[in-house]
Order: C-alpha cells, then sequence, then structure tokens
C-alpha cells in the first residue's frame, strides 16, 4: 500500500510540474512593426527580461500582414499554434465575434480610460471587451514649407480654405502640385475619405439601427470634395490610380505641397529625403470640426489558450510605460495607445504634439463583425467612382448613385451581423 501512495504522490507531483512548466512558455505573434535588424534584437531582450522577472518563457514570430488573417482564422477554428498575438485595430471585433478571442477585465490593465478613448472602442464588441490597446496611428496634414512660403500661403485650417491655398499653389507651380492623394490602387482608400466625411458631419454607419448613412448629404458632399481634388487640377491626374506609398512618396520627394500621412512617414522622409523642410498640423476642420482616422493594433488572447495568465502578464509587460515609449518611438514610430505614456517629454514637442491632439479626437470605424463586407462594399464603389473619373465619365450628379450602391451593398451585409 506504502509502494502504490508514493506511485500516487509521484504522478501528482510530476502532473503539477507539467501544468507548471507548460504554463511557464507562451506564444506570440505579431506583425513586421519594424526592421527585422531593430525589432528582433528589442524582442529578443525584451523576452529574457520578461522571463528573468517572471520565470515564464515567450516565443515569438513576426507574421508578414498579408499572411496574418489566415493564420489567426486557423488558430482561433485549432486552438492551437498562439496564446497572445496582435490584431489591427479593425480586426478585433471581427475575431471577437467568431468567440475565438479571450474575454479581457480591461480593470486589469488599468480600466478603460487609461487608453484613447477609440483604441479602446476597438476592442469590443457588443459591449464585452476581447483585447488591450497597444499603439495607435491617425493621419494628419503634412505640408511643404518651403512651397508654402514661396506661393506665400499659411496651412489651410479648413476644407474650403485647402481648395483656396490650393489656387494659389497651383498659380505659382502649375497644376497638380498641391496634394498627392490616395486612388483606386490603395487598400486602404477608405481611411482617406473617412476623415473628410466625419468632419463634413456624415457617419459610416448607424450601429443602433445597423443600416448605411455614409451615402446621406454629408457623405455626398465629402466625396465630391475628395474627387474635386483631381478635378480642381489640385491633384494629379495620376492620383486617381495611386495607392498610398505612391501618394506618400510624392510628397516625400518633394513634388507635392501637402499630403495626408501618419507618424511612420517621418521615418520615410529621414531616410529618403532628409533635407526635405515640412511641417505638420491637424487634418483641416469641415462644417462638423476636425476628424481624423484611428487606427494602430490592439494585443488579445486566444480563447482556447491554456496559458491565459502567463499571457496577461506578458502584455502587461509590453504596456509599461518605459517600453512602450521606446517600441512607439524607435521601432514601430507609431503612437502609444496607453495616455500614460505621453507624460514623457517626447509627446510634448513638434510634430509629435500635432499626433497626440489629433489621436485625442480621432474616430475608430465601428466594432462590427461584418466591418470587412461593409469596408470592402465602401471601397468598390469609392474606386468606381474614381474609375469613371479616369475614364472622363464622372460628374457630381452621379455620386449619389454610386454611394446609394454601395450602401444597399452594406446594409445587406449588415443584416446578417
Amino acid at each position: 500500500m506504502f509502494k502504490n501512495m508514493f506511485l500516487l504522490t509521484l504522478i501528482v507531483v510530476l502532473g503539477m510540474t507539467l501544468a507548471v512548466q507548460a504554463a511557464e512558455s507562451i506564444t506570440f505573434w505579431l506583425m513586421p512593426n519594424a526592421p527585422d535588424d531593430i525589432h528582433i534584437p528589442w524582442l529578443d531582450k525584451a523576452a529574457a527580461e520578461f522571463k528573468e522577472q517572471t520565470g515564464i518563457s515567450v516565443t515569438y514570430e513576426i507574421v508578414g500582414w498579408g499572411d496574418a488573417w489566415t493564420r489567426i482564422t486557423s488558430a482561433i477554428a485549432t486552438g492551437e499554434g498562439v496564446d497572445v498575438f496582435q490584431v489591427g485595430t479593425t480586426w478585433n471585433p471581427q475575431f471577437a465575434a467568431t468567440k475565438g478571442l479571450a474575454e479581457i477585465d480591461i480593470n486589469e490593465f488599468g480600466g478603460a480610460d487609461a487608453f484613447m478613448k477609440a483604441n479602446y472602442i476597438s476592442t469590443t464588441y457588443q459591449n464585452k471587451t476581447f483585447g488591450v490597446p497597444w499603439f495607435a496611428e491617425t493621419r494628419a496634414l503634412f505640408y511643404n514649407k518651403d512651397m508654402f512660403q514661396k506661393a506665400g500661403v499659411e496651412p489651410p485650417q479648413t476644407y474650403e480654405e485647402l481648395y483656396q491655398v490650393g489656387d494659389r499653389i497651383n498659380e505659382v507651380f502649375g497644376k497638380g502640385r498641391v496634394i498627392s492623394i490616395a486612388g483606386t490602387n490603395a487598400w486602404d482608400l477608405l481611411h482617406n475619405w473617412a476623415i473628410v466625411l466625419w468632419a463634413h458631419g456624415g457617419v459610416l454607419v448607424d450601429e443602433q439601427t445597423k443600416t448605411a448613412r455614409f451615402n446621406e448629404a454629408p457623405g455626398v458632399e465629402a466625396m465630391k470634395w475628395y474627387v474635386g481634388l483631381l478635378a480642381n487640377g489640385y491633384a494629379d491626374e495620376a492620383c486617381a490610380e495611386y495607392n498610398q506609398p505612391q501618394a506618400d512618396s510624392a510628397f516625400i520627394n518633394g513634388n507635392v505641397a501637402m499630403c495626408f500621412m501618419g507618424p511612420w512617414n517621418i521615418a520615410n522622409i529621414e531616410i529618403g529625403n532628409p533635407g526635405l523642410n515640412f511641417g505638420v498640423v491637424e487634418p483641416p476642420a469641415g462644417p462638423a470640426g476636425r476628424a481624423s482616422f484611428s487606427g494602430g493594433s490592439n494585443l488579445v488572447i486566444l480563447e482556447a489558450s491554456r496559458n491565459k495568465e502567463a499571457a496577461k502578464k506578458w502584455i502587461k509587460f509590453l504596456l509599461e510605460k518605459e517600453k512602450l515609449v521606446d517600441y512607439t518611438q524607435n521601432l514601430s514610430h507609431m503612437l502609444p495607445a496607453l495616455l500614460e505614456a505621453y507624460n514623457d517629454p517626447y509627446y510634448e514637442t513638434g510634430v509629435w504634439k500635432v499626433f497626440q491632439t489629433t489621436l485625442s479626437y480621432a474616430t475608430a470605424y465601428p466594432p462590427l463583425a461584418r466591418w470587412g463586407d461593409v469596408e470592402n462594399a465602401i471601397q468598390e464603389e469609392f474606386r468606381n467612382i474614381l474609375t469613371s473619373y479616369v475614364a472622363k465619365t464622372y460628374s457630381p450628379e452621379k455620386v449619389q448613385e454610386y454611394l446609394n450602391a454601395a450602401a444597399d451593398r452594406v446594409n445587406r451585409a449588415l443584416a446578417r451581423d
């Protein structure tokens, strides 16, 4: 009997040991938020420090954005492969709707008020939280100081003023030199128009009734304003078919006077054209005020993970102020989603103060399970409008028809949400 009890005790002890060992190792997936030559050393150092503090090992894998959706979908379906991972803000609600993400008590991470409001909203789905905001991004208006000085103009404070400033820049530099914009080949085309829509008082969708609203009068006017950049010669004709990097490059190379870009583009300027004399101001105001898009990435935990507590510790570790400031300033060139991080003096100076202010009123897309369908429907009709411009068949009167067609598709998608 003593022998049997000894064996039973040994089995229990071994089982407990194995359970502890399992909990001492987590797998983390993240995207290429910085060049590998600085990203990997940073992650190695962070993982080593975390293990020293907690005894938990972190195995990380950098997954390309092009593969991430498929990899995450597979992990949710199988319940294997990863414990904690990065998702884009627009992805968070869609994955939460699959029931594949662990619900989070945001109070364990300082509470909802500890984060930029729009970024916290992106972690929610049906009034529950399924992620923790990590870093944020928003768009502001970059301008070429030398071109503005030569034209004798100041950065526009309203969208109406942008047209007026554009007229003067056209006089001095010729048509197509005012601003570069994204066109039919931009995967993030909606980001560019949404900020104009919101500033005009428009709404993308009504979350309560689950109906499209972007085809109402403010949306029509915002779309006419956007295409008017091409029609009035402020943007070069080629912009109608640009992707976002092409629009960015036109400004960075010094070819145009303005472009809506994000904080990460500052690194592109420092590398591609360090002599560019540029400034950054908040997006112009529309009839309803200023607006911008809030994006970025959150950290989420796989519902099937056996290591949820260890995963939470890793998220808390990454959100420590010094680490978050270091990661966003020196690696991702994004902005912290955690408000406490803005106590760092770095964010009180120059362009970073502009981005912090802009992010404070930026808007996140609605946290909908069918958001991908909604975005695709709007963008396809947006592309159709720009394609009609290229084909010389565009007229402002037809904008309503295109937006109505998109709204019909969006309403069908939302009915399945």
